[in-house]
């Protein structure tokens, strides 16, 4: 259970660490996915419509290009993957109104995104769960009561079927459908208000509360833990490109643990990286805010084997490791 708990607390140390590389790839993919568009379009003038998701929830956006009309096959799907354009494999079982109008759900921390379509010459809405892994996209038939009992998160996907300007790919068209993606799904974090005990005693800790969950710095939950049973050390491997976690092994200070600020202005980024807890690789998932990843302070607990108590009148998170 330690061992579970540091790879996690690592892994938002890692996206301190990480997440650079991965801002700048969110800063380059505008202007290739413009192109690519045109590029697409051109090549075949029946696919006109563009949908921008994020179903891997990385920060940047995949593209599917439909074929014009509400029943439209997807053509072609790509994304962008270390600053270089990316095929994604699309269904054949889905057409492209089942990308245009995309439900996101959440169970147990895990996203689920779901399509809706209404086939042709069919009254009966048809329901898929998307997924995307290992540049695949994957659309398997569900029931909407598969998913109806979990929380419904507001996201927005963007769809066009306007990007044509006498009947040739406009680029500023497409430009302005790339920008609108920026004005939507962006995440906000604000100051966390909670305070936060150590086996009932008061401990100064700064962090940010995201989709109502308080969220806080690997380092220094490994700070606040050194002198307990479930302490643990936390580092980076730049060879892996991983945060490492090494369970009931002393924490190494590297300094400004427990001293930072909150700022006003944040650039909010969830993103998985690379942890391996005593030489075993996990993933967690965790947001990189403003260069520093954090984690959610329960994924923690359940990590690491320690138990919290939530005082909700005083708004107290109470770690407990004794």
């Amino acid at each position: 259970m330690k061992k579970r708990l540091i790879a996690a607390m690592l892994a938002v140390m890692s996206l301190m660490t990480a997440t650079s590389s991965v801002s700048a790839a969110n800063e380059n993919w505008r202007d290739p996915f413009v192109t690519r568009i045109m590029k697409t379009i051109t090549q075949d003038p029946t696919y006109t419509d563009a949908v921008l998701t994020d179903l891997d929830r990385n920060g940047i956006p995949e593209v599917f290009i439909l074929k014009k009309g509400a029943f439209g096959k997807i053509g072609t799907g790509f994304t962008m993957t270390d600053n270089a354009i990316t095929e994604i494999a699309v269904p054949s079982n889905i057409i492209g109104e089942c990308l245009e109008n995309i439900d996101v759900y959440i169970k147990n921390d895990t996203y689920i995104f779901v399509g809706a379509e209404v086939p042709r010459y069919a009254s009966t809405i048809m329901y898929y769960k998307l997924t995307l892994a290992n540049n695949t996209l994957t659309a398997t038939r569900i029931n909407k009561r598969d998913v109806s009992p979990y929380a419904h998160v507001t996201y927005v996907d963007k769809y066009s079927n306007n990007l044509l300007e006498n009947g040739y790919p406009n680029r500023a068209k497409i430009l302005d459908f790339i920008k609108s993606y920026d004005m939507v799904n962006e995440i906000s974090a604000t100051r966390s208000m909670a305070k936060i005990r150590v086996n009932s005693e008061p401990v100064t800790i700064t962090g940010y509360t995201v989709n109502d969950s308080n969220y806080f710095k690997i380092r220094d939950i490994a700070m606040l833990l050194r002198n307990t049973s479930a302490k643990f050390n936390v580092s980076w491997n730049s060879s892996l490109e991983a945060i490492m976690i090494e369970t009931d092994t002393d924490y190494v200070a590297v300094g400004g643990e427990l001293s930072g600020e909150i700022d006003q202005d944040m650039n909010v980024i969830e993103n998985s990286t690379p942890i391996y807890v005593d030489g075993r690789q996990t993933a967690i998932t965790a947001y990189n805010i403003n260069g520093s990843s954090y984690f959610k302070i329960r994924d923690i607990s359940d990590a690491a084997g320690f138990d919290i108590q939530w005082d909700g009148d005083s708004q107290t998170i109470n770690i407990i490791t004794e």
